[in-house]
C-alpha cells in the first residue's frame, strides 16, 4: 500500500459495533504521560543490506531464527522486475545471504500468472513450532486507497525449512500484510476488510474469517498468543472520515470471543492511519502493542473467558508519537522503541525506554555516531533480536533500504 507508507520527506522525498449492552465499558484510565527519568542512548551500528535493481525499503519485515540469524524482506519499487527479496544475516560476520525472491519462486513452482508482480514482503518472518519459517508476499498495484478495489495480484503465504527453496501454501485475493504465529497455528492478515487467515501446521488446513475494517484502513500488525488466540483490530465507520476501533479476539476455531474498544487508535484519518504498529510478547503469556497514535496497551489471557485489555497510556513520555518498533528486556520488563513525530519520516529520532507502570525516558537515537540522519528516514521493527540481545531496526532512506543493529544501554 504505497499511500499508507508514503514518506514525503523521502520522496522529495475487535463483534465490530457490539450489540447494545453486550460489551461492558472499560474502567477509565487517566490520560497522562509517563514520568521521565534519566535518558540514555543506545549504540547504533549501520549495516549495508544487499542491493538489487529496485531495492527500496524494508517495511518492518524482519525475523530471527533459532540460531539467532536475522531475516529481512526487501521491497522493490521496480515495476518491471516486480519482486521482493528475502535475505539472511549472520550477525557474527555481518554477511547477508540471498535466500530468493518472490517472482523467481513463483516461476520455479509454475505458479506465476502472466504479468504477476509481488513487490513487497511486508510481513515479519516468523518461526513456528514446526521449525519452518513463515512469511507472506503481496502486490499493491491497481488497488483503490479507499478500499473499494483489491490489489491486482493479491498475496501469497509461504514457508521455508527443510528443503531448498520456498514452499507455497496459499494464494489469496487480498494482499497479505502481516504474519504471526502462536501454538500450532500461523495467521496472516489480508486487506482490505481485515481478512484473517489461519494455517494449521499439523493438518495443513487453511481457514479464514472476515474481521472487518471500514474503507481503506489497514493495520500493519496484529498478534497471536501461545494458545493460538488471535487479536486483530476491527474498524467501523461512524461518519465521514470518522471511525471506531475495537480489538477482536478469536479462538483457534475462529470463533469471536470479545471486541474491546481502542480509544487512542487513529493518528490521522482512518484510511491513512496505521493501526497496530508495534508488538511484543510480555510476561505470563501477555502481549504489549502500540498504535500509530503512540498509545501502549497490554493484553493478558485468562484461564477462562476473554483476555483483559489494559490501556497503559502513551509510550513516549511527552505524549503521542509514532513508535513503530518494540523490544522488551525480559529481566527488567522495560520496553524499548524508536519514536518520531509522525509516520512521514524524520532526520532526528528518539530512543524510548518505558516500564509498564509509566516511567519512561526519551534519549537521542543516533545514526551510527551522528546525532542526525543524513536525510529523512522511517524506521520499523519489533521483536527481532540476535543471540547477543541486539535489536534490529529497518526502514528506508534516500530510496534505499536501511538496517540498523542496536545495542540497548546496559543496566
Amino acid at each position: 500500500m504505497a499511500r499508507s507508507f508514503s514518506v514525503p520527506s523521502i520522496a522529495l522525498r475487535v463483534l465490530g459495533l457490539a450489540v447494545a449492552g453486550a460489551l461492558a465499558a472499560p474502567a477509565a484510565v487517566p490520560d497522562q504521560t509517563p514520568a521521565a527519568t534519566t535518558a540514555r542512548s543506545p549504540l547504533v551500528k549501520i549495516l549495508e543490506p544487499p542491493d538489487f535493481w529496485g531495492a527500496y525499503a524494508i517495511w518492518g519485515s524482519t525475523g530471527d531464527d533459532m540460531r539467532g540469524h536475522i531475516w529481512i524482506g526487501v521491497t522493490s519499487n521496480d515495476k518491471a522486475s516486480g519482486s521482493a527479496h528475502l535475505y539472511e544475516l549472520d550477525p557474527d560476520s555481518d554477511i547477508f545471504a540471498d535466500r530468493g525472491n518472490v517472482v523467481a519462486e513463483l516461476e520455479r513452482l509454475g505458479l506465476r500468472r502472466p504479468g504477476e508482480i509481488q513487490m513487497k514482503i511486508h510481513s515479519r518472518i516468523v518461526q513456528a513450532q514446526d521449525r519452518y519459517q513463515y512469511f507472506s508476499s503481496m502486490d499493491e498495484s491497481g488497488e483503490n486507497d479507499n478500499g473499494s478495489k483489491l490489489p491486482t495480484w493479491g498475496g501469497h503465504l509461504w514457508r521455508r525449512g527443510r528443503a531448498p527453496g520456498w514452499e507455497h501454501l496459499a494464494a489469496t485475493r487480498e494482499a497479505l500484510i502481516a504474519v504471526t504465529t502462536g501454538g500450532p497455528y500461523v495467521y496472516a492478515l489480508g486487506y482490505f476488510n481485515h481478512v484473517l487467515y489461519q494455517f494449521d501446521t499439523r493438518t495443513q488446513r487453511l481457514r479464514s474469517v472476515m474481521v472487518g475494517s471500514a474503507g481503506g484502513h489497514v493495520s500493519r500488525n496484529f498478534f497471536v498468543d501461545a494458545r493460538g488466540h488471535a487479536f486483530v483490530p476491527r474498524v467501523t465507520s461512524t461518519g465521514p472520515n470518522q471511525a471506531a476501533a475495537f480489538l477482536v479476539e478469536y479462538d483457534p476455531s475462529l470463533q469471536e470471543l470479545n471486541a474491546q474498544p481502542l480509544a487512542e487508535y487513529f493518528e490521522r484519518t482512518p484510511d491513512n492511519s496505521h493501526g497496530i504498529v508495534a508488538v511484543h510478547p510480555g510476561p505470563g503469556g501477555s502481549w504489549f502493542f502500540a498504535t500509530g497514535k503512540g498509545r501502549l496497551y497490554q493484553i493478558e489471557p485468562k484461564l477462562t473467558g476473554p483476555a483483559t485489555l489494559t490501556d497503559l497510556g502513551w509510550f513516549h513520555p511527552a505524549g503521542s508519537r509514532y513508535v513503530a518498533s518494540m523490544f522488551r528486556d525480559d529481566r527488567t520488563n522495560v520496553l524499548y522503541g524508536v519514536a518520531l513525530q509522525n509516520s512521514y519520516g524524520a532526520r532526528r529520532f528518539e530512543w524510548v525506554a518505558r516500564v509498564p507502570n509509566g516511567t519512561a525516558t526519551a534519549a537521542p537515537f543516533p545514526y551510527g555516531t551522528a546525532a542526525e540522519f543524513p536525510a529523512g528516514a522511517v524506521l520499523y521493527g519489533s521483536m527481532t533480536r540476535d543471540s547477543k540481545g541486539r535489536c534490529y531496526l529497518v526502514g528506508t532512506m534516500n530510496y534505499k533500504p536501511m538496517v540498523l543493529q542496536v545495542t540497548p544501554p546496559a543496566g
